[in-house]
This record gives structure tokens, C-alpha cells and sequence, in this order.
């Protein structure tokens, strides 16, 4: 796992138990809403605004660019991960993403017998994609959709001199 992707993952654990004041707002949430550049007076779903905080304070601290597009939306964020980052493989670290595009999180670990344990935002402890907040839960492989590899690297072009 790189370091970014071990960053972004601590930072993520430390809210777990946050919870909404209100639907989708809360001083924390607003906060990821900010941290992005997203209105937090708009109300939107925030599970790809969490995502994209934790890999934005991840970034600042280790003092690398962030490798991802800051983005309210599920979609977006699916759309716009680079090339190099999409993967069909589940690892620690990783962004998911559901079927149907419709929640996000980040993969804490991964077994054999494909159970993941991830952290998520806006969701709940019956897994709900409108939650009310940062949560530790359990899924199934056979659930999630694609994965953004926050460890992988660009494969650079070899020059021949």
C-alpha cells in the first residue's frame, strides 16, 4: 500500500463516529464540503465528498498533488480517476465504488472468502447509501462495481537516448 493510500485510510478511521446534524450537513461534513470547494448549503449526498476529503488531507500532509478529482459525485469520481488507477481488484486502501454508482468508500481490508471491510460515509449499520454517517462495515465483493487504486503509479513512457 502506498503512502498516500495508508494516509488517506488513518485519516478516514479517525471519523468514524461522526454523525449529521440535520440531513447531509454537520460541522465535519460541511467541512468536507468545504475542503473540496463543494457548497455545504446544497445538502447533497456526501459519500464521494468524504472520499475526496480524506485523499485531499492525505495529499497535504505528505505534501504530494492529489491524484484524484475532488468531486461531490459518485459518478464524477468514477469517470475521472486516471487510467492508471482504475482496477477490477479489490486492495486495502483502495476506493469502491457500488453498482450503479451510487456510493463510495474506502476498502480497510479484504479476505479470501471475499468480505470487505471498508469505511464509508453517509451510509449506516444496515448499509444504506443515504446514511447518516462515517461508518466501519462489511460487504461483499460481489456488491462493489469498480476500484480507484490510490497505491497505483503512472507507468511512464521510457525514453531511449
Amino acid at each position: 500500500m502506498s503512502r498516500l493510500a495508508q494516509k488517506a485510510l488513518e485519516l478516514a478511521a479517525t471519523q468514524i463516529g461522526v454523525r449529521e446534524h440535520g440531513r447531509n450537513r454537520g460541522p465535519e461534513i460541511d467541512g468536507y464540503c468545504r475542503e473540496i470547494g463543494h457548497d455545504p448549503t446544497k445538502a447533497d449526498p456526501w459519500c464521494a465528498t468524504f472520499v475526496s476529503a480524506m485523499v485531499k488531507r492525505a495529499a497535504d500532509v505528505l505534501g504530494v498533488p492529489v491524484p484524484i478529482h475532488l468531486t461531490a459525485g459518485c459518478w464524477t469520481l468514477d469517470e475521472k480517476a486516471p487510467p492508471y488507477m482504475r482496477s477490477s481488484q479489490p486492495a486495502p486502501g483502495a476506493i469502491f465504488l457500488l453498482n450503479g454508482h451510487k456510493h463510495t468508500g474506502f476498502i480497510e481490508t479484504t479476505t479470501a472468502d471475499g468480505v470487505i471491510v471498508t469505511i464509508e460515509g453517509n451510509t449506516n449499520p444496515g448499509g444504506s447509501v443515504e446514511g447518516d454517517g462515517v461508518y466501519r462495515r462489511t460487504r461483499k465483493r460481489s456488491e462493489l462495481l469498480c476500484f480507484i487504486d490510490l497505491s497505483a503509479e503512472p507507468v511512464r513512457a521510457l525514453t531511449m537516448s
